[in-house]
């Protein structure tokens, strides 16, 4: 499964005791455990698992790469067994402007936790330059500018200290119990943030590497103390056979790589292409074992690409967290097979995709 992010504000979300079973008149309850402290919290951010359809999320140097003006929407539903789940929304857009041999997009993210108990919410401009270095090859440099803003349903917490022994986290007349715990000043946090990337890449090849957070942003929930979010890294490579006729069978490995603050995670995987039907499999390794197996199908027809994946907990939580399921879509407005054919070192070159 993707990096998570778990750090927001002093609040840290413990994945391995955020679900708890409390025995309680033969009724099972379950609870987030949030703890509030004032140390330095850190954690991972989102990934989604469908590489060519969430590219510029891991590196904004793919901005405007394909050449066409492309929307893309990406949905996740991580754990959906699990109490609480993680669901995720990206919606973009970018385009390559030739004059000025630049790539421009802009994205917004939502990511809700908990089942919204906390949520984030990130806008951002990409845009990225391609210099091109030899007659079949380019190297892209991007940059990123983000403001986000984190959102606490302090109401829908639950603590340890509401338990009562015969009715739970409620009251006899089905009021919550009162809780020791201080509200946080505010439940609202807002910050910008910065990234950046590069890619070099030729018809049949690429390798990419990006950087978030470069101002290491601080923020908090609390007045007198602040989580510094830390910089993450992630690399990217693939290769291409096949090809080059319409319909002919086209092949992709690829691999990904991202480590943020102690946490890594890398995710291998092919894409088959045939047609128009397109299809995948990935194995994600975490810092420490073996996570998940993704297995992903898809149509890629003109201007409407398509594809769902479900992802198969292998690790700890397998049997346990329902996986996750992970649906994208992106159209494209234009083709121009003609900037494609001249190649000119003066012109474009794609970034080559099964998409």
């Amino acid at each position: 499964m993707p990096l998570k992010r778990k750090y927001h504000k002093n609040i840290a979300i413990i994945p391995s005791f955020s679900v708890i079973a409390v025995n309680v008149r033969v009724t099972v309850f379950f609870l987030f455990l949030f703890t509030f402290n004032f140390s330095t919290l850190f954690g991972q951010d989102l990934r989604y698992g469908h590489w060519h359809a969430s590219e510029t999320m891991f590196n904004p140097a793919f901005t405007g790469s394909s050449g066409q003006p492309r929307v893309i929407l990406n949905f996740r539903d991580q754990w959906p067994d699990m109490p609480q789940s993680y669901v995720s929304y990206r919606a973009a857009f970018d385009a390559y402007a030739e004059p000025i041999r630049s790539g421009i997009g802009v994205f917004i993210n939502q990511d809700n936790q908990g089942d919204g108990v906390l949520q984030s919410t990130e806008i951002g401009a990409q845009y990225m330059y391609q210099a091109r270095i030899a007659y079949s090859w380019a190297l892209n440099f991007g940059m990123q500018f983000s403001y986000n803003q984190i959102r606490l349903n302090w109401q829908d917490l639950q603590f340890f200290d509401q338990i009562n022994l015969l009715y739970g986290f409620n009251d006899v007349f089905g009021n919550p119990n009162p809780t020791a715990e201080l509200t946080p000043g505010s439940l609202t946090q807002g910050y910008t943030d910065l990234g950046a990337g590069a890619v070099l890449y030729s018809d049949k090849m690429y390798v990419g590497l990006g950087v978030a957070h470069l101002t290491t942003p601080k923020v908090s929930f609390y007045n007198n103390a602040a989580s510094v979010i830390p910089m993450g890294f992630s690399g990217q490579a693939g290769v291409f056979f096949g090809g080059g006729k319409k319909d002919a069978l086209v092949v992709n490995p690829y691999a990904l790589f991202s480590t943020q603050k102690g946490f890594s995670q890398l995710q291998t995987g092919i894409y088959v292409k045939k047609s128009i039907i397109l299809g995948g499999f990935a194995v994600k390794h975490n810092t420490s074992n073996l996570s998940d197996v993704m297995f992903l199908a898809g149509l890629s027809k003109g201007m409407l690409k398509f594809a769902y994946s479900y992802d198969v907990s292998v690790g700890p939580l397998a049997g346990l967290s329902g996986g996750a399921h992970e649906v994208s879509l992106m159209l494209t407005f234009k083709d121009n097979p003609d900037r494609s054919k001249k190649n000119s070192q003066k012109s474009m070159l794609d970034c080559p995709s099964v998409l």
